[in-house]
């Protein structure tokens, strides 16, 4: 059966009032009166109780706990017996507590209002000070803070925050392209590096198999807060992090950089070398040769020389490492053939076969021989009618027609006529010709500095009447003038004795008349009676543009361009202008030039790149890129004093068995190779990377934001012009 706890009947106990903030000020004797104070304190007590009428009569109400009904009982008026005189009640116990949270309240209001009014207010709001690159940069809060109008509560809402705060992150920071995303680099990669990289280490550290499930199913955006916190004082490494913060989300867990750390996959080589250079083939053999060893490099510091920061490793320059065995065979040293690279020639043409089909060809040699140059092609393709004309042509032989169809025969006619026309042009209007046929962006280094003097040179020697025959052809006039035997011969000055070649070529960069000359020429030696004077005997004209420059061989209608040396701005330009050029005349000019026995040897030691961002001829070895960060880095001038007496070869060992070369040749493709170095292994570092010795943080060999970026830029608006009033 339930038992209240408080009686309600009038007369057996006084009812207690708690919640009243006043009690009878008898109460602490015990004896306090039925009525208690009132709402403001005041006593209300006038006697004992109150009687009540019962028929006719007056009853005594008193509590029992008083005494039950008074021996006088109530008077005739109703009135009681017992009267009782007022008290001063006191304030109940829940009074006095709230009274005191209220005070309590009220001064910590008032302090808190006098901190933030103060004079003293920035120093109790302040989360504590900024680092010494943000306190020189940000001038308010806002500058690095965003507020919303109301408090974050919703997933979403808490996102977008995030976006906000780092939006004002990379008002300044350029992280590049996937400046929010982890590591810079697109979520999917990521995902596929993650899922590629496993930990050496059996049991999972209890700290990081707890962490692990609070971060999968990562927003594939990180906000730059969660690694890098502000308001740690001026000297905080803010880009420093724990290694519990880098494993925290890394799926590949382990306990340590010498315990579970994944295995290298063969480290440092991630490409192949843009410079094709064999180490195995030259210090196992080419150094080695008794004519070479005076001359080979003595150690890997005599072609390899520290970056600035000391962590690459560059290629010293061609001067310096290849100049003393291979500068010689760039310049043509033993070469068997010409120097120089045939440009531009008179094609053999079947002269005979077009003038029997009514064709009429004017003045043209008689013993040229060979076809269309690669370069005379392309300048020709950029003419309509001749265009067409080698299209109608197509693999036909030019030097014989006798088979040809009369359209064929018709189109080698024009094409005989635009070869004369690209000459007169040549001579008439000089190097813009070639810019416009080939329809060249830039003139740097395409025309070789080809003189207009020189070009006049050849079309006297060659064509004599060619400007005239042109200009006759073009009004619609078809001059039908016999072909020239050969060439006339000219008296010029006897030879040297040994020269290369007898004086039968002109120099183009001279000054001298020029004349068609037979192959050879035959000076009769003068009589003994009546000498003649002595003339100054003439080199070869191949000898004479040593340095490099153009020159010509008239007995085969042919110029050509001898390079100057390494890097010769002509070749490189061609090169650079035809690699990525699908058309049939660039990738011709481009094999003629990238022959390994072609003039200048170019493509003999420089490879070609194909990639996402396009064709590039690598002219240079690698060389650091200030604002590209990769994953891992290593300083190898922190490592210099470590060496033994093997040096380099110490941690890079050669890999006799790997076929390097395969990588090279028609392969483009940078990522193919076989590298001429064992790759490295963990246990290599391991051995001095540990905690009480190098050190084993994830930081001391890994970048946290990657790809290229600049670190800082400033916002466009520190760079407004001031305003001058006007």
């Amino acid at each position: 059966m339930r038992r209240l706890l408080q009686s309600i009947i009038h007369n057996r106990k006084l009812y207690d009032r708690p919640q009243d903030e006043w009690t009878c000020g008898r109460a602490a004797e015990g004896c306090a009166c039925v009525f208690g104070p009132g709402a403001k304190g005041e006593c209300r007590a006038t006697s004992q109780c109150l009687p009540a009428k019962q028929g006719d009569r007056w009853v005594c109400t008193r509590a029992i706990s008083l005494g039950a009904a008074c021996a006088p009982g109530p008077l005739p008026d109703g009135s009681c017996g017992c009267p009782v005189p007022p008290c001063r009640p006191v304030r109940s116990l829940r009074s006095q507590r709230g009274r005191l949270t209220w005070l309590a309240v009220c001064a910590a209001l008032g302090v808190v209002l006098l901190a933030l009014w103060g004079r003293s207010g920035q120093a109790w709001t302040n989360p504590g000070p900024l680092t010494a690159q943000h306190a020189t940069s940000a001038q308010r809060c806002s500058d690095c803070h965003v507020e919303p109008a109301t408090v974050a509560v919703t997933a979403v809402a808490a996102a977008a925050r995030r976006a906000a705060h780092d939006t004002l992150c990379l008002k300044c920071h350029d992280l590049g392209r996937h400046g929010r995303s982890p590591h810079g680099v697109e979520p999917a990669d990521l995902a596929r590096v993650s899922a590629a990289t496993k930990s050496n280490l059996a049991k999972v550290p209890v700290w990081l198999a707890a962490a692990q499930p609070l971060v999968r199913g990562i927003a594939p955006d990180l906000a730059c807060a969660a690694c890098h916190q502000e308001h740690h004082g001026r000297d905080f490494a803010l880009k420093q992090m724990s290694d519990q913060q880098c494993q925290v989300c890394h799926q590949g867990q382990f306990a340590s950089f010498g315990d579970g750390h994944p295995e290298f996959t063969d480290y440092p080589y991630e490409r192949r070398t843009r410079l094709h250079f064999d180490h195995t083939a030259h210090l196992q053999n080419h150094f080695l040769l008794r004519q070479v060893v005076a001359r080979a490099p003595t150690s890997c510091s005599s072609c390899h020389e520290p970056a600035g920061d000391g962590r690459q490793m560059l290629v010293r320059d061609f001067a310096q490492s290849c100049a003393k065995c291979h500068a010689g065979q760039i310049e043509g040293e033993g070469r068997a053939g010409a120097k120089g690279l045939v440009f531009l020639r008179l094609p053999e043409f079947d002269t005979n076969a077009l003038q029997a089909a009514g064709e009429p060809v004017g003045e043209w040699p008689a013993f040229c021989e060979g076809g269309l140059t690669p370069f005379m092609r392309w300048m020709l393709e950029g003419d309509v009618v001749a265009r067409d004309a080698l299209g109608v042509l197509g693999p036909a032989n030019l030097a014989d027609l006798s088979a040809a169809t009369p359209m064929q025969k018709a189109a080698a006619a024009r094409l005989l006529w635009s070869v004369k026309g690209l000459l007169a042009d040549l001579v008439a209007q000089g190097q813009g010709v070639m810019l416009r046929r080939m329809a060249s962006p830039t003139k740097t280094g395409r025309t070789g500095q080809l003189p207009a003097d020189s070009l006049l040179a050849v079309q006297q020697a060659w064509l004599p009447n060619l400007l005239k025959e042109v200009a006759a052809y073009r009004r619609g006039e078809k001059p039908a003038l016999p072909v020239r035997a050969a060439p006339a011969t000219a008296s010029l000055p006897a030879a040297k004795p040994g020269a290369a070649k007898p004086a039968a070529d002109d120099d183009l960069l001279s000054d001298a008349p020029a004349a068609p000359v037979p192959a050879a020429v035959t000076v009769a030696a003068p009589p003994p009676a009546s000498p003649s004077p002595a003339l100054i005997e003439m080199d070869d004209a191949e000898l004479r543009v040593a340095e490099g420059g153009w020159y010509r061989r008239d007995e085969t209608y042919t110029l050509y361009y001898r390079p100057d040396g390494h890097a010769d701005s002509f070749l490189t330009a061609w090169l650079d202008a035809t690699a990525g050029d699908p058309s049939s005349s660039a990738r011709a000019i481009f094999a003629q030039l990238s022959d390994p026995q072609a003039p200048g040897l170019c493509m003999k030691c420089h490879s070609v790149d194909t990639t996402k961002s396009g064709t590039l001829v690598n002219w240079l070895p690698a060389r650091p890129e200030p604002n590209h960060h990769k994953f891992t880095f290593f300083k190898h001038a922190a490592h210099f004093s470590l060496m033994g007496d093997q040096g380099c070869k110490t941690c890079h060992a050669l890999d006799a068995k790997a076929d390097y070369a395969a990588a090279f040749g028609t392969n483009r493709d940078p990522a193919i190779f076989h590298s001429n170095f064992a790759p490295l292994s963990k246990d290599t570092c391991a051995t001095c990377h540990q905690p009480g010795a190098a050190g084993a943080s994830c930081q001391q060999c890994h970048n946290y934001h990657t790809g290229t970026l600049q670190t800082l830029r400033a916002p466009v608006s520190d760079f407004k012009r001031p305003s001058t009033g006007n």
